[in-house]
């Protein structure tokens, strides 16, 4: 199935000289998948070694990915951060972290107006986070999303791509809620292809 699935994404890359591959979803990862998206993160970049691999370093889904790419030498693996600090302890040595804290005000605000048309639902945080309303608990939860935002979209000012294609491992107990799904709706908007476990994993 996998090497279906990679022949599948070949036409989807070959278009671009450093196409970006997105690795999200679930923090509630079964364990006994991890190491079937160490896999595939591994070899996805056994087979696309001129893309770059974007995660968001969270639990879960994300850190399963990135440990399978960061096994491949020479592999690009990307991880934005809401904040520098965030996560240190699961950062692979060889990822390159950026953070949204490193983005000017404006492109900040300008990622949370797109996260507020992909989740409209969420008006609330957003409008607190337009506002800077920093100590605000809605803010941090905003913070998140908006950094969600910036893995798609990605960025002229830290010089990030945008998102080519991407693969999500969901939650099938709540596959419409959460970052997962705002980063899902957030590649609908900006036509990224979308592709869940079903797709790419036995």
């Amino acid at each position: 199935m996998l090497s279906r699935f990679l022949a599948k994404l070949n036409p989807l890359l070959s278009s671009t000289a450093s196409p970006v591959i997105l690795l999200e979803g679930t923090r509630q990862l079964p364990a006994e998948k991890r190491q079937a998206l160490a896999d595939v993160g591994r070899r996805l970049a056994e087979a696309f070694p001129q893309a770059v691999f974007r995660s968001g370093n969270a639990n879960g889904t994300d850190e399963a990915f990135a440990a399978g790419v960061a096994n491949v030498p020479g592999a690009m693996l990307q991880l934005v951060l809401p904040t520098p600090g965030m996560g240190r302890s699961r950062r692979p040595a060889a990822a390159t972290c950026l953070a949204l804290d490193d983005l000017p005000l404006e492109e900040r605000h300008h990622l949370a107006r797109e996260s507020f048309a992909a989740s409209p639902e969420n008006h609330r945080i957003f409008e607190f986070y337009l506002r800077g309303q920093s100590r605000s608990p809605a803010f941090a939860k905003a913070h998140y999303l908006v950094r969600d935002a910036l893995k798609v979209h990605g960025s002229p000012t830290l010089g990030l791509a945008p998102a080519t294609v991407a693969l999500f491992y969901i939650n099938n107990l709540g596959p419409t809620s959460g970052g997962t799904a705002h980063t899902i709706r957030l590649c609908d908007r900006q036509k990224v292809p979308v592709f869940t476990q079903r797709d790419w994993l036995s």
